[in-house]
C-alpha cells in the first residue's frame, strides 16, 4: 500500500512540478493594424497622433466629400472615427486607413454617414474608396 501511495505521490509531483510553456501574444499587433473602431484616451499621445493624421488627410477627405455630394460640406475633425488602420507589411511606410465621417449642413444637421479608405505611402496619398453608408433628409430650410 505504501508503494502505491509513494508512486502516486511521485506521479503527482512530476505532473504538477514540470515547467509549462506559456506563450503570451500581444493584443494590439501593429502588423495586423487596428481591426476595430478605436478612440484614444483624452489627452493621450495617441490622441495627439490621431489629430495630426486627421489634419494631414483633411484635403483628401474634403475633395471626396465634394465629389460625392456635389458641393463642399462641413464635418467635424474631432468626430472622424478611425474604423481600421493597416500596415500591409512590417516596418513598411505604407498605411491603409479606413475612416467614418458625418458630413452636415447648417447647425450640424447630419446628411450622411460615409466610410473613406485612404492609402498613404511616402510618395503619395490617395483615396481608394468612398462608400456612402446612410443618408439623412436635408431640412427644407437648408435646401
Amino acid at each position: 500500500m505504501k508503494k502505491i501511495l509513494v508512486i502516486c505521490y511521485l506521479i503527482m509531483c512530476f505532473v504538477y512540478c514540470t515547467p509549462q510553456e506559456v506563450i503570451a501574444e500581444q493584443n494590439n499587433n501593429a502588423k495586423q493594424g487596428i481591426p476595430y473602431e478605436y478612440t484614444p484616451k483624452e489627452g493621450s499621445i495617441e490622441e495627439l497622433y490621431k489629430d495630426i493624421i486627421v489634419t494631414l488627410i483633411v484635403p483628401y477627405i474634403s475633395r471626396e466629400v465634394e465629389t460625392h455630394y456635389g458641393q463642399p460640406l462641413l464635418y467635424d475633425l474631432f468626430d472622424i472615427k478611425f474604423l481600421k488602420i493597416e500596415r500591409p507589411s512590417y516596418r513598411s511606410f505604407e498605411f491603409i486607413i479606413k475612416l467614418q465621417i458625418r458630413p452636415f449642413v447648417g447647425a450640424h444637421n447630419t446628411i450622411g454617414i460615409d466610410d473613406i479608405t485612404i492609402r498613404i505611402t511616402p510618395s503619395e496619398t490617395q483615396v481608394e474608396e468612398f462608400k456612402h453608408i446612410k443618408s439623412f433628409p436635408i431640412p427644407p430650410n437648408l435646401k
